[in-house]
């Protein structure tokens, strides 16, 4: 959609250019030629046709700029209607408009840019803001192609990341903090579904407990892929390379993993493998049922100790995710045995009559993310209530 858009203002670009070049040549042709603009203009019924169709639609497509271009934000439209005047409205209006195009582009990209990349046949998209400094944070995410681009998403819908990033006056993005995260979005092996179970599977623990993997389908340990092999990769190469493109210098505190589903798993197993490189994991619809209560112990012997990280776990309560709260209550109670203390350094947050996808992903990615920019950012909003299940409910 983005490159769509670079397109589109090119071919307006272009008209622009034609309307520039024509209006200029035939004007010096008609000055040289001492042709009276107001006579020959308006000598015959034809000519009033095409007069007045130029004026109006001149008038009309002036107002739109103005209209459109404050509802935009965009800056200098005096500038348009003076080159109105100058040169010809065949130039102003499609300039106008390739420049329309371009400023959408940008409001769809929260006023950063979008880069992709290819890592040992993963593919990365990395949201880069417009501010990118040394202390900018940076957010792994996996399933990376569900996070900005309906087309490459699996089902077709996203994240709805970009949207919680933009800055929608007067509330202000949903994404809050500071400042805003470099997001780095990572796909698995060759985009292959079949293999994104194994990758973002927590190879230790299948090796420890080999009993886990009796519920789990037979196809999973003949892929070849390897979760320690894909933690590895985005550690030790992916963060390396994209925070030296950009000048960040990497730090745990700043630096978190997230993901849904098994996606979620892999953030926490990442965490646990790399506990110098992350400070956070962000899990959402956590995807506790294939191992039950005792994946849930196995996660637990291998999280780092409490008091240096942070963890967010949470989950809906109707379709897949119906069956998580069970585990989820259990994750918590075991979480808390730990040593972390809910709402400091652990979340379990339940948003009753959501599910599991990515439209409902979407309706709360900036809790955690805030949650995470900031540990006093509030952890519920009016209109998307959470509640604790480390605490006791019904």
């Amino acid at each position: 959609m983005k490159a769509q858009r670079r397109t589109i203002a090119t071919y307006f670009f272009v008209i622009a250019i034609i309307g520039l070049v024509t209006a200029w040549y035939f004007n010096f042709l008609a000055v040289l030629g001492r042709e009276d603009y107001l006579a020959d203009g308006f000598t015959s019924n034809v000519d009033w046709v095409y007069s007045l169709d130029l004026l109006i639609g001149g008038i009309a497509g002036m107002t739109l700029i103005v209209i459109e271009g404050r509802r935009l934000g965009m800056k200098n439209l005096w500038a348009y209607i003076a080159l109105g005047f100058v040169t010809a409205f065949a130039f102003v209006f499609p300039l106008f408009l390739g420049m329309r195009e371009l400023r959408l582009r940008r409001i769809e990209l929260a006023g950063g840019k979008l880069k992709r990349y290819v890592f040992d046949e993963h593919n990365v998209v990395v949201w880069v803001p417009s501010d990118v400094d040394a202390t900018t944070p940076v957010l792994v995410m996996n399933d990376g192609h569900n996070l900005f681009d309906p087309a490459t998403s699996t089902f077709g819908a996203t994240w709805g990341i970009l949207d919680a990033l933009r800055d929608r006056k007067p509330g202000g993005p949903r994404i809050r903090g500071d400042r805003k995260p470099l997001i780095i979005g990572v796909t698995y092996l060759r985009g292959d579904g079949s293999i994104r179970a194994v990758e973002y599977g927590p190879t230790d623990i299948w090796a420890k407990h080999p009993e886990l993997l009796e519920h789990l389908p037979a196809e999973w340990s003949r892929t070849g892929a390897d979760g320690n092999a894909y933690h590895e990769l985005i550690a030790h190469k992916i963060l390396p390379t994209v925070a030296a493109e950009f000048g960040v210098e990497l730090t745990r505190e700043r630096t978190a993993i997230g993901g849904s589903s098994m996606g979620a798993l892999t953030s926490l197993y990442g965490l646990a493998k790399h506990p110098d490189v992350y400070g956070t994991a962000l899990a959402y619809s956590t995807h506790w049922p294939i191992g039950g209560n005792a994946l849930v112990d196995a996660y637990i012997e291998i999280l780092p100790p409490a008091g240096s990280h942070r963890i967010w776990s949470d989950g809906g309560t109707i379709e897949l995710d119906a069956l998580y709260l069970p585990y989820q209550r259990y994750f918590a109670q075991r979480m808390a045995a730990k040593g972390y203390r809910e709402g400091v350094d652990y979340i379990e947050a339940s948003y009753p009559n959501t599910g599991h996808s990515e439209l409902w992903w979407a309706g709360r990615v900036e809790h955690p993310i805030n949650w995470w920019l900031d540990p006093n950012e509030p952890k519920s909003t009016p209109d998307k209530p959470t509640t604790w299940v480390g605490k006791s409910q019904d």
